[in-house]
């Protein structure tokens, strides 16, 4: 028995049913309390109760980095480290630099030259630096004070410091030199030569202590010949097959000491109570040999290693290893330091030094976790499924374009694509799980392409499904859905090219909706069921929204403002009613009442506004929480006093990529919120607590009096100087751009300037007298520091001196009176200029900026790829490896410049806007679609052929020329012609792309000469 009576013939099956229409009601009538059941039962979780995934391992840090821009020197950085105040200090080839919460300085009192300089931050709290041709250094908190050869250092080549302690608690100051040996800091202060070290090799690298290791206390040297220990004051050396180590780093306690070694060109080795354990390139377990420094964060119960490399950050947990690179937003893959920081709050953060620049990492400090990278060569990820794994845990699956399927499963992944064998295509579309009648639960893969597959376990097993649509480039299952009546089972499947089809004991049926003339473009489906027991489905996609009312699918029902619907959920308010939420490409989301499904309603638009106008979908959790995924960021909705609090997610959250994907966002059991996006799927998980309530450390970092640096704590301003430059910084380890300051100079004004985010003031001509600078500051969680109080004393000239004031009280003491009040009054008049034309300058160079940023990727007219941006794709797609086959489409619309000069401008503007509307709709996903210029358009299609292209430019090509575009202004309608060449091609280099283009443009040419209005290729 059927739902309704489609309105063509089953695809591959019988007729179409041909029983009365009465006998229809009673059995949709039956159907219509199996319906809610089969969303209930589709509902629960897989059978056993799942530990939810454990993400410690699979998810990222995300990385904020610095470069130039943010006052990074060019050169190279080789170590950073933070200090007991909370400044963040980089050691480069030239000398340091200092971050001070605001901006990278390389100049002042924190500034030094030096080559190669190493940290190391004292129990005490104290900074030394080693340099390779200057010797120590130690930070005061003022300056630096230096000591080499010239003043009681045996050498000026220091390779790095390091502070040990023994089983007494007692703490050794260690230097490794490059030309003397090993040194030792004794209570003097004074570094000399650690006696009976005269067999050591004079190039110390790297110093180490262990208490049990051995099972007596050592010290662990390395040289370039290899492994040095000293044991009841005897050195030995290590019988290990290494050189060139790089760092020594011991971890754990007791019985659980372990001590790891950092190579060039042998990898990762580790000593421990078993023994040695290396990782290697060799053993698959690095992605380099070489790896450079460490640092530990986590407890002594569960630790984790980081390690800097030339392939990026490692972090090593229970033996395995994860590389984090340039993808996750390192500025380089070439990592030579890094350090980690402990901040007031507890919290780890990661410093990392490259060779282009700054990274850091707050750990742990995110509700957001980076899940997988899977689809970020391509266009992300468009399915997720985590699941109970039958063995008492859970397991994801994610569906990404260009990658295919990936399968996350008791701690390591795998992939399944075109590239291994296992799939036809490396784009998934779609991943569902159901479950029919008898309890059976199927899980479907749909891929592009039209690929439709059943996923059978064990293995996976991929099991192709015969279908009634064509399976050609563009075609794809979006979306699946399961409804179980009369005791079987039905399969509806939406296709963002071929409409609905239904699976019925084997049978299709191919579905059409009235008012819908020509391809149907449908993205998703849900099914209802009203307060009178009556069962409705709803369908939306490209065409707008339609409904199933057992017998007819109507595209008709609702008048929307926007048809390009991107996404749809079914929710309930607070008032009962039923509310389709839907995501559109140009009104963010449109609410649509559907309490009554025959009399549909669309809501007045009162969600608060959304962080951009391309929306795709709503999902909702337990708590109420709505989660709206957009072209730029995550919004939540929490429920309030019956509207909803908006707050927005974006990078510099923790979110993966600021585009989101549709068709892949979920609540899981546990109400995380999943999405896919551009570059991969993140994952948020509202149960972390993230409140920070710890105030920042606010430091003064000096003045400038008419350009002479003050570092006192008080100012003294001499006679007759006339501007005063005060700096003072908030030492936040994240989200700076959000720290904000107020000051007021007490003595001189009145109430405190308003917060802004400059971290400076700048006084001009200050009356002589005694005054008092309070500056305040607040981080991005609104928590107040403790306020700064500066003394600031202004001296008078002579003739504001007592004396003189005195004798000349008599004659002049009414005009004096007068012109000083209009001097201050002047003074802090043109203050106020001042302050205000910087602030808004600041504010419109931060405008333009973004707007450059957001015009540089794309058409201002039409909305599509510009041609940097197509460039860019395909230069990207040569340097893939292994290349990629391309096919190209060029467009050049026919006869375009008679009709501007026609029509006018406008008219041609229109049509343009036209074309690439009728581009944007017939495109598959995945393809890029891109205005070169002038009225020339292009689509890249990857993985496809010349037949794939020519199919897609012939669509192109007829729906236009069926397409009336309006002129503005006028009653006219008229309708134009496009020509196109097409090409395809392996590029795998910057040769091949240019090929490609030209091969695209000569068949473009030869269309156009053959009379245009045709492809050639």
């Amino acid at each position: 028995m059927s739902i309704g009576s489609p309105d063509t013939k089953p695809a591959g099956g019988s007729g179409r049913s041909t029983g009365r229409a009465s006998t229809r009601r009673i059995r949709w009538s039956l159907f219509r309390a199996a319906l809610s059941l089969a969303a209930f039962l589709l509902a629960l979780p897989l059978p056993g109760h799942a530990q939810k995934l454990d993400l410690g391992d699979l998810s990222a840090p995300t990385f904020v980095t610095f470069t130039s821009r943010d006052g990074v020197p060019d050169s190279i950085g080789n170590a950073v480290q933070t200090d007991t105040d909370g400044f963040v200090w980089l050691s480069t080839a030239h000398g340091l630099a200092r971050y001070d919460g605001h901006v990278w300085s390389s100049t002042g009192p924190a500034a030094i030259a030096g080559t190669l300089g190493t940290f190391l931050l004292d129990h005490s709290g104290s900074l030394w630096v080693a340099f390779r041709d200057r010797g120590i250094g130690r930070w005061d908190g003022t300056s630096w004070h230096m000591q080499g050869r010239g003043n009681g250092l045996p050498t000026d080549h220091v390779a790095t410091l390091a502070e040990t302690v023994d089983t007494q608690g007692r703490h050794t100051l260690w230097a490794a030199t490059v030309d003397a040996g090993l040194l030792q800091r004794n209570a003097q202060g004074q570094w000399l030569p650690v006696p009976g070290t005269e067999m050591l090799p004079h190039f110390i690298l790297s110093i180490a202590a262990t208490t049990h290791l051995g099972g007596r206390p050592r010290v662990w040297v390395t040289a370039l010949d290899g492994l040095w220990f000293q044991e009841d004051g005897h050195w030995q050396k290590m019988d290990l097959p290494i050189t060139e180590v790089q760092s020594l780093r011991a971890t754990g306690r007791g019985e659980d000491e372990q001590l790891w070694i950092t190579t060039i060109g042998r990898g990762l080795w580790r000593i421990d109570r078993n023994g040695v354990r290396t990782w290697s390139l060799e053993s698959g377990e690095l992605p380099t040999n070489d790896v450079y420094s460490t640092a530990v964060s986590g407890s002594d119960d569960d630790p984790v290693l980081w390690v800097s490399s030339r392939a990026g950050v490692l972090r090593v947990h229970d033996d395995r290893v994860r590389t984090f690179g340039r993808s996750f937003g390192l500025p380089s893959d070439a990592v030579r330091s890094l350090s980690l920081w402990r901040s007031p709050a507890g919290t780890d953060v990661l410093w990392v030094a490259t060779e282009a620049g700054v990274a850091r990492a707050v750990l742990g400090g995110s509700q957001w976790q980076t899940v997988s990278l899977l689809g970020e060569h391509g266009t992300g990820v468009f399915g997720l499924l985590p699941e109970a794994d039958g063995h008492g845990g859970e397991r994801l699956w994610v569906a990404a374009n260009s990658d295919g399927l990936g399968l996350y499963e008791n701690g390591a992944w795998r992939t399944f694509s075109h590239a291994n064998g296992l799939l036809p295509s490396n784009d998934a579309a779609m991943i569902r799980r159901s479950r029919d009648d008898t309890g059976k639960s199927t899980l479907w893969l749909g891929m592009n392409g039209g690929g439709l597959f059943k996923v059978e376990e064990p293995g996976p097993r991929f099991v192709s499904v015969d279908t009634p649509w064509p399976k050609k480039p563009g075609m794809a299952v979006q979306d699946m859905l399961a409804v179980t009546f009369e005791g079987k089972t039905d399969y509806w499947f939406a296709l963002n090219m071929n409409g609905v089809h239904r699976l019925r004991d084997g049978v299709w049926t191919t579905f059409k909706a009235k008012g819908i003339d020509g391809v149907w473009r449908v993205r998703r489906l849900i099914a209802q069921t009203d307060v009178t027991g009556r069962n409705w489905l709803w369908a939306a996609g490209r065409d707008g929204l339609a409904r199933f009312d057992g017998e007819h699918w109507d595209a008709g029902a609702v008048t929307l403002a926007d048809t390009f619907l991107q996404g749809m959920n079914l929710l309930r308010d607070e008032q009962g009613r039923s509310v389709l939420w839907l995501g559109t490409l140009n009104h963010a989301i449109v609410r649509v009442d559907v309490s009554d499904p025959a009399q549909p309603r669309v809501l007045p638009d009162e969600l608060p506004r959304a962080p951009d106008q391309t929306a795709y979908g709503a999902v909702r959790d337990s708590k109420g929480r709505i989660y709206v995924c957009t072209n730029a960021s995550v919004q939540q909705l929490t429920p309030q006093g019956g509207s909803y609090q908006s707050r927005v997610f974006t990078r510099r959250d923790g979110l993966l990529n600021d585009e989101c994907n549709g068709g892949s966002q979920l609540i899981d059991a546990q109400d995380r919120f999943w999405t896919g996006t551009l570059g991969g799927a993140a994952m948020f998980d509202p149960s972390v607590q993230v409140r920070d309530d710890t105030p920042k450390p606010l430091r003064w970092l000096g003045a400038q009096i008419d350009g002479a640096v003050i570092d006192t704590a008080s100012i003294t301003v001499p006679p007759g100087r006339h501007e005063l430059i005060a700096r003072y910084a908030l030492l936040s380890w994240q989200r700076e751009t959000e720290s904000r300051f107020r000051s007021q100079l007490i003595g001189y004004e009145s109430a405190p300037e308003a917060w802004t985010a400059q971290n400076s003031r700048v006084f001009s001509n200050l009356p002589p007298g005694h005054y008092r600078l309070r500056v305040e500051a607040r981080d991005y969680a609104g928590n107040l520091s403790r306020p700064l109080d500066i003394a600031i004393s202004v001296q008078p000239l002579w003739w504001q001196r007592g004396w003189a004031w005195g004798l000349f009280a008599a004659l002049t003491a009414g005009l004096i009176a007068m012109l000083w009040r209009w001097r201050v009054h002047s003074l802090k008049a043109a203050r106020r200029v001042l302050e205000r034309q910087i602030a808004e300058r600041t504010a419109e160079l931060h405008e333009a900026n973004q707007r450059l940023r957001e015009l540089s990727y794309s058409d201002s007219l039409t909305g599509l790829a510009n041609r940097r941006r197509l460039l860019e794709a395909l230069h990207r797609h040569a340097s893939s490896e292994g290349g990629s086959l391309l096919a190209m489409i060029s467009i050049d619309v026919d006869h375009f410049k008679a009709y501007n000069d026609r029509y006018g401008h406008p008219a041609g503007d229109e049509a343009l806007r036209r074309v690439a509307e009728v581009m944007r709709a017939c495109a598959p996903a995945g393809a890029i679609v891109a205005r070169q210029g002038g009225e020339e358009f292009a689509c890249v299609l990857e993985q496809a052929g010349l037949e794939q292209a020519r199919q897609l430019a012939e669509t192109f090509r007829t729906t236009l020329a069926a397409h009336d575009i309006p002129v503005p202004g006028t009653a006219l309608r008229n309708r134009i012609t496009l020509s196109a060449g097409i090409a395809c091609a392996k590029v795998s280099s910057d040769a091949d792309v240019h090929d490609l283009l030209r091969s695209a443009d000569v068949a473009l040419y030869q269309a156009k000469r053959e009379g245009r209005n045709r492809i050639c290729g």
